[in-house]
């Protein structure tokens, strides 16, 4: 997790000028496509954690942005909401995985 929230942190400082849509949009495929791989069961927790992480980090650069840095979590949850997706678990048991392909 954290050497991809170093990437993210990177990726959004490179993309700190950029129109808000399209930093949004690549910001949400890199976060689908991390849950796409850990979204197992038992994990939620760590992805809200990453979830809230990359919220973070979109914040602190949107602040770096300019000198007012007057970006508040009020202001900034429906943008984050909308583009940073919330987790939940696409990859299903391993018990019903073997079921489904060994059906006995």
């Amino acid at each position: 997790m954290v050497a991809k929230l170093k990437a993210i942190k990177a990726g959004l400082q490179r993309r700190k000028h950029d129109r808000t849509a399209t930093v949004g949009a690549w910001l949400r495929t890199v976060v689908l496509g991390y849950y796409q791989y850990h979204a197992v069961p038992g994990n939620t927790t760590q992805l809200r954690i990453f979830q809230q992480r990359v919220n973070w980090l979109r914040r602190s650069v949107l602040i770096r942005r300019s000198q007012r840095a007057q970006v508040r979590w009020e202001r900034l949850a429906p943008l984050l909401n909308r583009w940073v997706p919330q987790p939940h678990v696409l990859h299903p048991y391993p018990d019903a995985l073997f079921y489904a392909t060994h059906p006995s």
